[in-house]
């Protein structure tokens, strides 16, 4: 659709930007649809045609739009009031974080500092309906200070609403956490004090900040306990995990000492260097098996660095990096076995190629539990 705009100049961007696929997409809730628009949009288009720099008549941007994101909430309804304010945050948070990500560096301070109509910076809009976006909030060119038209920066948005909205709990808490760093090193107090004072209230009473903040209190336990839950299952899922990873590293390890073959007999030419060196299968025999080592000792590392991390974020991405090393480096060990029986059973073709067709029995496993997963998952979005 944007490649047959190419010799129109790209008209995309109308008055008030209301027929534009950007502003379809964002208002309906179409994330996915938003995600290709940014990533075939052409990068030299100029400012005038570019989505990042039309306003709507209310005078927000197209981040504006995406924090607010109303249609989403219909879009992704579902009968209970609880999952249709979750789905909608979630659907907003991925459309945020995509504009984020395709938004060209010369447009991003822009649109973060630009005010709609009431003044309220998208910052301040990701507040209130409580989307956490944590590398936003450690965004450099970020004006945390600024004042929407009512003189509330975007730490007052916490205190707007008496119920808390969806993760502004953990808006809290990352606040929280960059108020109390000052209690780290010496060395950085200064420096921490300084920043901790670009975070802070306006014109929100200390009333209304204290009855909110115990609101906060509550749910920050209830959700601290189910980040310990979480912890104790990765913990336990690390557990199994490592023990077949480091019994793939030992028997890689020692794969890679035991040739097919053996080694040519002391009083020979060559003596010490193994025999079936020169035929292909051995050469595929030692590369798979080097590559099972490494990826089984690259997972028990990542292993190491999971136990040492508290944050579940950091902890989740470790544990599914792990995981996809243990299956690859499970993957090299059965290409390992296929290529060293072959190679010396390679006298007997019938019996080396049926050795084969058994080993390779385990990667049409694989696949089949693969097309499962696609298939499950497409009938569960559907459904949802």
């Amino acid at each position: 659709m944007i490649k047959a705009q190419k010799d129109v100049g790209y008209p995309f961007v109308y008055k008030d930007m209301e027929a534009t696929p950007f502003y379809v997409a964002i208002e309906r809730g179409y994330t996915s649809t938003l995600i290709r628009l940014m990533e075939l949009w052409p990068t030299l288009s100029s400012d005038a045609n570019s989505p990042y720099t039309f306003l709507t008549q209310d005078g927000q941007n197209i981040l504006h739009m995406a924090a607010v994101a109303h249609a989403a909430e219909n879009r992704k309804a579902v009968a209970h009031a609880v999952d249709t304010r979750k789905a909608a945050a979630d659907n907003r948070k991925e459309m945020v974080q995509s504009v984020l990500k395709y938004c060209p560096n010369k447009y991003k301070d822009k649109i973060l500092k630009q005010k709609d109509k009431n003044g309220d910076t998208p910052l301040h809009l990701l507040i209130s309906h409580g989307c956490f976006i944590p590398a936003l909030i450690k965004h450099k060119g970020l004006d945390t200070m600024a004042r929407n038209k009512r003189d509330f920066t975007p730490r007052d948005m916490l205190y707007v609403e008496d119920a808390t909205v969806v993760d502004q709990v953990q808006i809290k808490i990352a606040l929280d956490e960059v108020l109390t760093s000052k209690s780290g090193w010496k060395l950085w107090g200064r420096k921490i004090e300084k920043k901790a004072d670009i975070w802070r209230c306006n014109k929100t009473p200390p009333s209304k900040r204290k009855e909110k903040d115990v609101k906060f209190e509550g749910e920050k336990k209830i959700l601290e306990k189910q980040r310990t839950r979480d912890r104790k299952t990765y913990q336990i899922r690390t557990n199994t995990q490592i023990l077949v990873t480091a019994l793939t590293t030992t028997v890689a390890f020692t794969v890679g000492f035991t040739m097919p073959g053996g080694l040519h007999q002391s009083g020979e030419h060559d003596e010490g260097l193994v025999i079936l060196s020169r035929k292909t299968a051995f050469k595929i025999f030692m590369v798979s098996d080097a590559l099972a080592l490494l990826m089984s000792t690259s997972s028990l590392f990542f292993y190491f660095l999971e136990s040492m991390n508290e944050d579940l974020q950091q902890v989740s991405l470790l544990n599914a990096s792990s995981t996809v090393l243990n299956i690859l480096s499970i993957s090299a060990m059965m290409v390992t076995f296929i290529a060293g029986t072959y190679v010396v059973l390679s006298a007997t073709p019938v019996l080396a190629i049926a050795i084969c067709i058994i080993g390779s029995l385990f990667f049409f496993l694989i696949l089949i539990l693969w097309i499962m997963k696609i298939v499950f998952d497409r009938y569960k979005r559907n459904k949802d």
